[in-house]
C-alpha cells in the first residue's frame, strides 16, 4: 500500500526513522502504517507531506496503486 509515498521516500532518500520522528511514532509503528498493516491517519500523512513532499497532493501520496506524479 501507499505505493506513491514509498516511491517519494525512495526518490528523496527519506528513511522510516525520519518519518517516525515527524509523526511521533516508533519506527515499527511507522513501517506498519506505510505498509498498510495499520491505517495511516490524515494528520500523519499531512505531517509527512508537509515535512518531506510539499509539492505532492495528499491524494497522490495516499493512492493505493502507483500513479504518475502530478506536474
Amino acid at each position: 500500500m501507499l505505493s506513491n509515498l514509498k516511491a517519494e521516500m525512495a526518490r528523496y532518500d527519506v528513511d522510516v526513522k525520519s518519518v517516525a520522528q515527524v509523526i511521533g511514532k516508533t519506527e515499527r509503528a511507522t513501517k506498519n502504517r506505510i505498509n498498510g498493516k495499520v491505517e495511516i491517519s490524515a494528520e500523519d500523512i499531512r505531517l509527512i507531506r508537509n515535512a518531506f513532499f510539499p509539492a505532492c497532493t495528499l491524494d497522490y501520496l495516499l493512492a493505493e496503486k502507483p500513479t504518475d506524479r502530478p506536474a
